[in-house]
């Protein structure tokens, strides 16, 4: 790294904990710390849902899926609108009607105390591995980019991000999660601004590279198998609308990180506000993304190279980065470090939150604070990081677990909200059926569309609920919402 991407480097460190240390001092009660006094405006909410969602590892897939395939990933764009019909109008005046501070206090409301800890469980363990793989994978990117050592990257991030959130609570977090969207999309931009003046006819030139290695499909030339309904297609029309739907309503409906943000918003239209700013966000950094990684190709391209699909997209993407002159490359690897760290800092709080709310009628809960638990988390998931390395098969195997845990969530909500037939033991008994289900599927089930999984592992676990609450026989009517 040159001297000016280090300065860069250091100053984002730098104002994050400065960002904690200056809000400490807001944060001096127990909702300060877990729901930041219900004071948030539209603007923070917005972009900190936005890019939490938005872990490092996006930063690199999205565009090596846009390098390796095209632009296919592209037709879940509209799903963004659709879904958000649902979570303005229903889900997020929904929990703020409720006035709780975990979304799984719900299922105890509706079902019973062993409903919300299954589903505060699924939530932590899903998060845990998520957190450890988002701090983990960007960090082992980086390390060859910038030629800092592997273990020194991630006990930096892992460390500067525990020690603002633990110091000044979700409203730091929020707080930093605006600043790492504003580094993120300016490191974005810059990047793509340089190839732009790179190659000859800049946008247009990035364009016609593209279109001559059939990188514009399904849209230019048009691909009609995209609308076919064999389930077997990678992505289709179908499974990126479906099964984008399904889940991303479970990361607006029944992810604790981003519910905790509707959470604090200072009224309901400031958080449905904020919801909007989000999506749009959303949408502008995946457009950005797809058109980075044509750019990615076209630098190549002009380079003399072309690019072998045989090889693995991030391969290209590290060398490019590697490419940028200084200052860009500086940018362009705090973008990745402050999309890593959102994900960290918003995924221990949120789990030391569900701790401390969920499960606060244990001793050891109920005697530490969400303070200290959020700093054990912290210290803890860095440390897992640290050692991921050397359990290959293991973290592979995790890694597709994780993505399991979602649909299974999602199930328990809508079943206890329009599941009038649903039971405590049902919920309970077909919650962890649906979990070894979902596993089972993701870990054999193969040759299915990318996004169909999400789809089959929620219909599988409703399947199991209603099936356990009609052997009962006693269904309970859930209350009127």
């Amino acid at each position: 790294m040159s001297p000016i991407d280090l300065l860069i480097l250091i100053g984002y460190f730098t104002l994050s904990l400065i960002l904690g240390l200056t809000l400490h001092n807001k944060t001096k009660t127990r909702n300060d710390y877990l729901l930041a006094g219900r004071s948030m405006g539209w603007l923070p909410v917005g972009l900190s849902i936005m890019v939490t969602a938005f872990s490092a590892i996006n930063i690199t897939a999205f565009s090596g899926e846009v390098f390796s395939y095209g632009l296919y990933a592209l037709m879940s764009i509209p799903v963004f609108y659709i879904v958000s019909i649902p979570v303005k109008r229903i889900i997020i005046p929904f929990f703020h009607g409720l006035n709780i501070t975990s979304a799984y206090e719900y299922l105890e409301i509706r079902y019973n105390r062993n409903v919300r800890q299954l589903a505060a469980l699924m939530f932590v363990l899903w998060r845990i591995l998520w957190i450890a793989t988002v701090i983990y994978i960007p960090s082992r990117i980086l390390s060859r980019i910038s030629g800092i050592s592997l273990n020194s990257l991630i006990l930096i991030t892992g460390s500067i991000a525990t020690f603002y959130t633990f110091w000044g609570g979700i409203r730091a977090v929020i707080w930093t999660d605006v600043m790492q969207f504003t580094v993120m999309i300016v490191g974005l931009i810059a990047s793509v601004v340089f190839v732009i003046h790179l190659v000859p006819d800049g946008i247009h030139g990035i364009l016609q590279t593209a279109l001559s290695a059939g990188l514009l499909k399904p849209f230019k030339p048009f691909d009609v198998m995209i609308f076919s309904f064999d389930p077997r297609i990678r992505i289709s029309f179908w499974s990126a609308i479906i099964g984008t739907f399904i889940a991303f309503l479970t990361r607006y409906g029944a992810d604790q990180v981003v519910i905790q943000r509707y959470l604090t918003a200072k009224n309901l239209l400031q958080a449905q506000k904020g919801f909007t700013l989000n999506y749009l966000a959303a949408i502008a950094s995946i457009l950005l993304l797809g058109f980075l990684g044509l750019a990615i190709h076209a630098y190549f391209v002009q380079q003399g190279e072309i690019p072998q699909f045989s090889t693995l997209p991030i391969n290209y993407f590290t060398r490019f980065v590697n490419a940028l002159p200084p200052g860009i490359n500086g940018l362009m690897i705090t973008a990745i470090i402050a999309a890593s760290m959102s994900s960290f800092d918003s995924g221990i709080h949120s789990c030391s939150t569900v701790f401390s709310v969920d499960f606060q009628h244990l001793s050891f809960f109920k005697k530490i604070s969400p303070q200290i638990l959020t700093l054990i988390l912290g210290i803890l998931i860095t440390v897992t990081a640290l050692y991921i390395k050397n359990y290959g098969s293991v973290f592979e195997i995790a890694n597709k677990i994780v993505n399991g845990f979602g649909s299974p969530l999602l199930a328990l909500f809508v079943m206890g909200k329009y599941g009038r037939n649903s039971t405590s033991f049902g919920a309970f008994t077909g919650g962890i059926a649906g979990l070894l289900f979902s596993t089972c599927v993701i870990l054999f089930v193969k040759n299915l569309a990318l996004h169909y999984y999400a789809v089959l592992n929620f219909i599988g676990t409703v399947g199991f609920i209603y099936m356990f609450s009609a052997i009962r026989h006693q269904a309970q009517p859930a209350p009127a919402n």
